[in-house]
């Protein structure tokens, strides 16, 4: 299990097809909103998902 960075839901990466790279790291999101949060603004929740 890995953490949404968007919303902070537990998601299983090996089974969300929400999912992007970003700075050679995967990202696994519960939603489709989810994932075009991230991709909007990545920079803001890439520092949330590394803290």
């Amino acid at each position: 299990m890995t953490l949404d960075p968007v919303c902070g839901m537990k998601v299983d990466e090996r089974r969300t097809e929400f999912q992007t790279q970003f700075a050679g790291k995967k990202y696994s999101f519960c939603s489709e909103e989810c994932r075009q949060a991230f991709q909007a603004d990545p920079d803001e929740y890439a520092e949330t998902a590394a803290a």
